[in-house]
């Protein structure tokens, strides 16, 4: 009797464990996605609908610091590092591709420090592209338009493979008179 006792005890006290590691990823995630739901309630439904969505919570990748309207200002923007904590392999691929050093390009233009600002920073300038660059000592405390990497060709919270393998998704930076490789592929031979 004992010995069915100690059986039953066990598969209990296991059963409860993987109920209880099941639900603190979701719990966790709801304390975010609780007021996000209201405040940003698109960018709760991309995360949902994601794969990370349902492995991860918000605190993963945006730190613990901002719980309340009041903490705002602690939300740790993640960077290709954060995304490499899970993903290495990709994060690897990134580091010896040429995005990585598109901001390293833009800072060592001879003619980036005498351009206009409105030119060189934020969406609509050059660093709204090159800010997909690692970043180091060349100009990381001073950029103040997005902490960017994988986010560039991963919808942000949604982070779709399918969506960044999308020729698409590349026009976003490459088009224009001085990148022009969208209007290349789509005029080619192979059209």
């Amino acid at each position: 009797m004992k010995q069915q006792f100690a059986s039953v005890t066990i598969v209990l006290s296991m059963f409860l464990a993987l109920l209880i590691l099941a639900c603190i990823g979701p719990a966790a995630a709801s304390i975010c996605t609780d007021c996000h739901s209201t405040v940003t309630p698109e960018i709760v439904d991309d995360f949902k609908s994601s794969v990370m969505g349902s492995e991860i919570d918000c605190s993963n990748c945006h730190g613990v610091a901002h719980n309340s309207a009041d903490t705002v200002d602690k939300v740790k923007m993640p960077t290709h590092d954060t995304c490499g904590a899970c993903h290495a392999n990709q994060d690897a691929q990134y580091m010896d591709g040429k995005h990585s050093i598109a901001w390293t390009a833009f800072m060592a233009m001879p003619t980036t420090a005498d351009q206009p600002k409105e030119l060189m920073e934020g969406q609509k300038g050059c660093g709204g592209c090159h800010k997909i660059g690692a970043k180091n000592e060349t100009g990381w405390d001073e950029y103040h338009y997005g902490v960017v990497g994988c986010d560039n060709c991963h919808t942000r919270h949604s982070f779709s493979v399918e969506e960044a393998r999308r020729p698409e998704a590349c026009m976003t930076c490459h088009q224009g008179f001085d990148h022009a490789q969208w209007e290349m592929t789509g005029t080619g031979a192979h059209h």
